[in-house]
């Protein structure tokens, strides 16, 4: 397991930048934190689809067949390329959920109809590109097949949820890291899961 730390300059905000190497059996001490929602570095003001296929690296294939379900601040997204990237955007990631409500929520599903009071409408703006956040949401199957990913690229922790992380690795899975506020952007990798 190999551990990695440093402090970037003070121009980058008091982050600080831990690179680990876990075994493939850690990976779910993460899923409360990609359930609850974690901060990724982005270029926003792209589309939802650029940000998941060219930012994110997830094959185009995937996000069409597999990732079926699509939130966008909170509302169902059926256009991936009429969805525009800002700063602090919520994108909740999911494979198909079961039931009506799951077929109902499904992106351009037969019911897709029923929820087009809570849809996202289509955004006719511009695409500018600029670095900032997002906050990102995965759920069931989507733990385990993109966790590994986004999890190489890098996430954005508060301190509170780098110590939660601390209470479920074993204690030398997770250097400390100096002071008790600021963020932390934490890429993780893991033996014998093909990224």
């Amino acid at each position: 397991m190999k551990q990695t730390r440093s402090d970037q300059s003070p121009a980058s905000a008091k982050i600080q930048t831990v690179a680990l190497r876990l075994t493939d059996d850690q990976l779910s001490a993460f899923f409360p934190l990609f359930q609850k929602g974690v901060a990724i570095p982005a270029i926003v003001g792209c589309t939802l689809k650029s940000l998941l296929v060219d930012q994110l690296a997830i094959p185009a294939d995937y996000v069409t067949d597999r990732v079926t379900t699509i939130f966008f601040n909170n509302s169902p997204v059926d256009d991936l390329d009429r969805t525009i990237m800002q700063e602090g955007s919520r994108v909740t990631l999911s494979a198909a959920m079961p039931g009506l409500v799951g077929a109902t929520m499904r992106r351009g599903g037969f019911y897709a109809a029923l929820r087009q009071g809570i849809s996202h409408a289509a955004d006719n703006g511009k695409t500018t590109d600029e670095s900032g956040t997002i906050r990102l949401k995965l759920f069931n199957l989507l733990l385990t097949e993109l966790g590994p990913t986004i999890l190489a690229r890098g996430v954005i922790l508060e301190q509170d949820e780098y110590n939660e992380l601390l209470c479920t690795l074993p204690a030398q899975a997770l250097p400390a890291v100096q002071g008790s506020s600021g963020r932390i952007l934490l890429s993780a990798t893991f033996e014998g899961v093909p990224l």
